[in-house]
């Protein structure tokens, strides 16, 4: 699988500029803006569902649609919804994931086993409750993710897709390093990894002069590390889902 993941990542050094463009669709009910990335190719290896952090927006994750986007991966990234309710947003994944299994965005129907769900601080919280309702999906990549009530780690407990967890330094923005309780919980963690010296900002890009005013400053190398990790691990997990879907056998016929 390795080796997979790895000509995927060399692949992408190969690929036309990525597509971006932005739209509107209705998630639970609600008008919801959307950026779309686009390999600049046929050869799309999979979509990941991109989700932000409190106060946040889509333009924190920009840099992570583009990466994904020239690994053969297409990022759809919305402004959730719900600000006060962050468990809304999960449930707004889940009908957001929905309508790309029937081909919503103008993109093919998304098989669930080519779907990976990322999320960067309440937005991880939101894509693990999304993810424990989708258990066919390639997996659930954590970026520094927060869960304050104790429903996330609830979440992550039943967990039943591979799941990867990035992390950085413990600070008041990360709950004191709440993401360790997740990858503890997980029954099916891949791996967790901490980047060293990073703070909670450099798991978005761009970031803003705000949350590096409240949860310290981002820094152009941790940020680079930490958004190539999150590409080849998105990689990683698709390879996987893949490599399982092709091994399982056709149900039986009369």
């Amino acid at each position: 699988a390795l080796l997979v993941v790895l000509s995927f990542a060399a692949h992408a050094f190969a690929q036309p500029a990525p597509r971006v463009r932005t739209t509107t669709l209705a998630i639970d009910g609600q008008p919801t803006t959307v950026d779309v990335h686009e390999p600049g190719t046929t050869d799309v290896v999979g979509l990941a569902i991109v989700a932000h952090g409190w106060t946040r927006s889509r333009e924190q994750h920009r840099d992570i649609g583009i990466a994904l986007a020239e690994a053969g991966v297409v990022a759809v990234i919305p402004d959730l919804p719900n600000v006060v309710n962050l468990w809304g947003n999960g449930s707004a994944i889940v009908d957001l994931a929905r309508q790309l299994e029937a081909g919503a965005l103008g993109l093919p129907p998304v098989l669930p086993s080519s779907l990976v769900l990322i999320g960067t601080s309440a937005g991880g919280l939101a894509t693990v409750l999304a993810a424990s309702k989708m258990p066919g999906i390639a997996g659930w990549i954590g970026l520094d993710p927060v869960d304050r009530m104790g429903t996330g780690i609830y979440a992550a407990s039943s967990l039943e897709v591979p799941a990867i967890v990035l992390f950085g330094d413990a600070s008041a923005c990360n709950l004191a390093g709440s993401a360790r309780a997740f990858a503890r919980s997980l029954p099916r963690l891949v791996r967790a990894k901490k980047f060293e010296g990073a703070s909670h900002c450099d798991f978005e890009g761009p970031t803003d002069s705000f949350c590096q005013r409240l949860c310290g400053r981002a820094k152009e190398a941790t940020t680079l590390a930490i958004r190539s990790e999150t590409v080849l691990a998105t990689l990683e997990l698709l390879t996987a889902a893949h490599a399982r879907a092709q091994a399982t056998p056709p149900p039986a016929t009369r």
